[in-house]
This record gives C-alpha cells, structure tokens and sequence, in this order.
C-alpha cells in the first residue's frame, strides 16, 4: 500500500513535469535555441581541441562534452524544478499536503532528466559522423548508453542540492549554470584529470560525473561492465551522497517556511 501511494506520486509529479514541459516546448524553440546549444557547444571544444591535440583529443573532447551537456541540463532543469515551485506558488502546497514530497520531486524532475539524456543522444549523432579517424564506434556507444544513464541520473543528486540551497534565494540559476561550467574545468571533460594540480583533482574526484565519464571513455575504449564496475559504483555512491545532503537540506527549507512564513532570506 505504502509502495503504491509512493508510485502514484511519483506518477503526478512526473506527468506534472511532462506537461510543464511539452507547454514550454515549441518547434521554435527546439531550432532556435535547444539543438544549437546541444550541438554548438560541444563542437566549440571539440574544434578548440583538435587544434591543441589532434584526432585524439578532439575525440577526448567529444565524448567530455557530450555528457557535459548532461551536466549542465541536470543541475540547471533539476535545480530549476525545486526553484520553480516558489515562483510559480505551489512551494506552499509542498508544505500543507500529507503526500510524501521525495517521489513527487522525483517526478518533477522526469522531464529535465529525460532532456539531458537526449542531449547527449544528439551531441553524439551529429557530431560522431564528422570526426573522420576517431575510433567511435557504434557498438560500443550503445554499449556505453546504460552508463550514460547512471552518469546522468547521479548528477541528479547535486541538481537537487543546488536547487534546495539556493530556494532562498533569487540566483538559482545562475549557481547552477556557474557549477556547471566549473565541472568542465575539474571532471576530465576537455583534457585528462591527472593533468590537472593535485588539488583540482581531490575537487573532480569528490564530484559526480567525473568517475561515471572516466567508465564510459573505457567501455568506448573496448572495457566490459566488469571493469568499470568500481568506477560506476564510486559514480553512484558519490550521486548518492549529494541526493541524501539534498534531501536533508531541502527538509530543512520546508520546516523553517512553516517555522517563519517566509520562503525568501530576510
């Protein structure tokens, strides 16, 4: 009983951000704005790459930037889908229903989750068939897809935390968008982690992403599951930490509004 109330809110929380989306979603926009920046992005630094590096860079930067998208779109839509509930009025109903709010964050962030994956999907698709020389082979892309997944799904966590820290405040976005960013400096997208100061790798190794890429570049290389099983399980229990700190915090936004009445910092 207890599991099919959870499902069912997780379901309206889904369907709530399915359709937020779809009303928000416009072929305009699609052309103008979203597969631009899905593809344009990435070739910017694949490009930038080639020139510093060669194929093989190039080809470093490709596969970086491809789940850099994720990133971006999991932190800035996840985070955005708590803030969001303040600015349009329903953060107060967050508070006042019995319903358990975690599976209704959880579907709330479906569609933001479900763009991520498609940027990814897309960066991929357009970009693979112009790297003449690179060893990217279909086969093992399609193999590297269910990591791609985890990887995507365990920057959920920091999405989550970022949004909940910053509930407060008036710069949810802007925290987002600068995290993102900085993840492409400290994660390994654009060249090695360990070319980077020892303390900038302690920071890449303590974030999601950075270890769910290092297994999906190895599976690419011709690694089996087996292999990277330590680096996908470091992926997952690191996305997990940030999602057990973004509910702690995310708790504590909830008692304090109905603790003062004020969802803003005064």
């Amino acid at each position: 009983m207890v599991i099919t109330r959870l499902w069912r809110t997780f379901l309206t929380g889904a369907r709530a951000s399915l359709v937020m989306e779809s009303v928000d979603f416009s072929l305009p926009r699609l052309f103008g704005t979203k597969l631009p920046r899905f593809i344009l992005q990435p070739l910017f630094f694949v490009i930038l790459a080639y020139v510093a590096g060669g194929p093989e860079l190039a080809r470093f930067a490709l596969i970086g930037n491809a789940m850099g998208n994720a990133a971006i779109h999991s932190l800035v839509n996840l985070g955005a889908s708590i803030e969001i509930e303040k600015w349009a009025g329903t953060f107060p109903l967050l508070m006042a229903v019995p319903a358990n709010w975690l599976p209704l964050m959880i579907g709330r962030a479906a569609a933001g989750y479900l763009e991520s994956l498609i940027s990814v999907f897309v960066t991929f698709a357009v970009l693979t068939p112009f790297m003449a020389g690179a060893d990217l082979p279909f086969d093992r892309l399609l193999l590297a897809m269910p990591v791609m997944m985890l990887t995507t799904a365990s920057l959920a966590g920091m999405g989550w935390l970022l949004g909940s820290l910053t509930l407060p405040t008036r710069v949810g976005l802007l925290a987002s968008n600068m995290v993102a960013y900085a993840m492409f400096v400290v994660c390994g997208l654009n060249f090695p982690l360990d070319a980077m100061p020892p303390f900038l790798q302690a920071i890449g190794r303590a974030l999601p992403l950075t270890h769910g890429l290092m297994a999906i570049r190895e599976v690419i290389d011709g690694a089996s599951y087996l292999q990277v099983a330590p680096l996908v399980g470091l992926e997952i229990a690191i996305g997990l930490v940030y999602a057990a700190v973004a509910w702690l915090v995310f708790r504590k936004r909830l008692n304090d509004t109905r603790r003062t009445g004020n969802m803003e910092l005064v």
